[in-house]
């Protein structure tokens, strides 16, 4: 039995990937990330990006605030400048031929990633690889795209967020003006397949489809019949594949939360799915997602605000509707224990 609460500051978060930044957001200037409360500078240098805590060893500075200058990252207080590596290769106040303190070295975590449009950053090394964010969902093909939602900052825990995200009973309760029209009834039974530190549960479920065209025009009902497929990915991603039965098309969703300290995270989504090279039909859909977010975020801060979030499933009632938040919180505890 596992005991415990997880945090946004769990030591074992550590030891796994986390995003930090959106790749757009890394350009000409450094950019400041915070993961488990620790803070990291973030640079692009002609070999990729980088990242060092951020904290000059001089006067601990923030280098966040510094700026890239002739492929080196220069402190905005003192001048002093730092290669890729982190090695101090320039201090403005000696002569070019003092020596420079072997303590003057950034710290750096131990793996640094830019992939699926994101920064990824993993402060020791990783007992997993970097989420697959796409697992057997087409990328290409016609009209098919994936569309960035805003990224968002909440004050959160962030297994919380998670386990709302894999949680189907509440869609009529706090979904009722989106997604959740249909009413309250029985969850179907999930099929769970667990591998690893991650799992995917299948289930199929009624719901109101005020997206589809057809329904606006009176060709189709609203109620339509949708396949849900989750996978969860320790410690903090989930994704969701939606395949609309009735209305013959699917839509692709990533979850994925970077816990910034105790108290606060940045929450990275994203929606892939047919249509969405059209721009008009992109910002609709992420508009439309948005809105459905904004009803958990109300949810967040009206009900679940400052909970824990404990690891033994025993510490919480649950029944057979909730099987995937109970496998979440099995998956969860084995990955921050292990």
């Amino acid at each position: 039995m596992t005991s415990g609460v997880f945090t946004n500051a769990h030591p074992a978060l550590a030891q796994f990937w986390h995003p930090v930044a959106l790749s757009s957001q890394v350009g000409r200037e450094p950019v400041a990330g915070r993961l488990g409360g620790q803070g990291w500078a973030l640079a692009r240098f002609s070999g990729g990006i980088a990242a060092f805590a951020d904290a000059c060893p001089h006067r601990r500075a923030r280098l966040s605030a510094g700026q890239i200058t002739g492929g080196t990252l220069q402190c905005t207080y003192h001048g002093w400048r730092f290669a890729p590596d982190g090695s101090c290769v320039g201090i403005p106040a000696l002569e070019d031929t003092a020596a420079i303190p072997e303590r003057a070295m950034l710290r750096r975590p131990a793996e640094v990633a830019d992939q699926d449009g994101m920064v990824w950053l993993a402060p020791e090394p990783p007992r997993a690889p970097i989420p697959d964010l796409h697992p057997g969902v087409p990328l290409g093909g016609d009209g098919i795209a994936t569309v960035f939602l805003p990224v968002l900052q909440v004050q959160a825990n962030a297994a919380i967020l998670i386990d709302n995200f894999l949680d189907e009973a509440h869609l009529p309760f706090v979904h009722a003006a989106t997604i959740g029209g249909a009413g309250p009834e029985p969850i179907p039974r999930a099929d769970v397949d667990r591998r690893g530190l991650s799992f995917t549960a299948v289930r199929e479920h009624t719901f109101t489809n005020l997206a589809d065209p057809a329904v606006r025009d009176g060709a189709r009902p609203a109620v339509q019949r949708r396949r849900m497929t989750y996978r969860y990915q320790a410690p903090l991603t989930a994704t969701l594949l939606l395949e609309y039965l009735d209305a013959e098309g699917w839509q692709f969703l990533t979850f994925t939360v970077q816990p910034e300290d105790e108290r606060m995270c940045q929450v990275y989504q994203t929606v892939t799915g047919p249509g969405l090279t059209d721009p008009e039909q992109a910002a609709s859909t992420a508009k439309y997602e948005m809105s459905i977010f904004e009803e958990d975020l109300d949810l967040q801060r009206r009900a679940l605000s400052g909970l824990e979030f404990p690891l033994d499933p025993a510490a919480e009632l649950h029944t057979r509707a909730d099987r995937v938040s109970v496998e979440f919180r099995r998956v969860l505890a084995a990955a921050v224990s292990g």
